[in-house]
């Protein structure tokens, strides 16, 4: 026994006794063809209100309730939005700060002092250390190059910044 199109109506507009219906799902439960040819049908059937809502709701569509809700629901998009921009903008801002006021603080002199100083207090003298004298010299070195690099971007934004003179 297969589903026809008469059961289907039935079950649609729901006039079956529970029995049938009991039936009719089980059948669905173990029979492809007629569960693909109720979802089908169930595709094709255009869902419409109850003839005695359908004014209730177009009414209802018109109100000031549901017009007020509509244009929340658009404002709220609208501050996302901006709330979003002016989040760009400022860490935007920001950025451009940081790349054109560091530039101008020298960093080296920072490095070179404290480091001179904290090695004048806690290390003593020692020129027959080696391995003393090896990473005193790399520390110079990484210093002289920070100062460099220092010095090479803010040539270069001074440069951006004066139009490349």
């Amino acid at each position: 026994m297969h589903i026809d199109k008469n059961d289907l109506i039935e079950f649609d507009n729901s006039t079956m006794n529970t029995q049938e219906v009991i039936e009719f799902l089980s059948h669905l439960d173990h029979c492809d063809s007629c569960l693909d040819q109720m979802i089908e049908q169930e595709s094709h059937s255009l869902a419409t209100a109850p003839s005695y809502l359908t004014e209730q709701i177009l009414n209802k569509t018109d109100s000031g309730e549901i017009q007020f809700a509509r244009a929340a629901d658009k404002a709220s998009r609208k501050v996302q939005l901006l709330r979003y921009s002016l989040q760009t903008a400022a860490g935007v801002a920001a950025a451009l700060l940081l790349l054109f006021s560091i530039p101008s603080v020298d960093f080296s002199e920072l490095r070179s002092n404290h480091y001179s100083t904290q090695s004048e207090r806690t290390v003593p003298e020692r020129s027959g250390n080696q391995l003393y004298d090896f990473s005193r010299g790399v520390n110079q070195s990484i210093c002289d190059g920070t100062s460099s690099l220092a010095q090479y971007i803010s040539d270069f934004s001074s440069k951006i910044m004066n139009g490349g003179k």
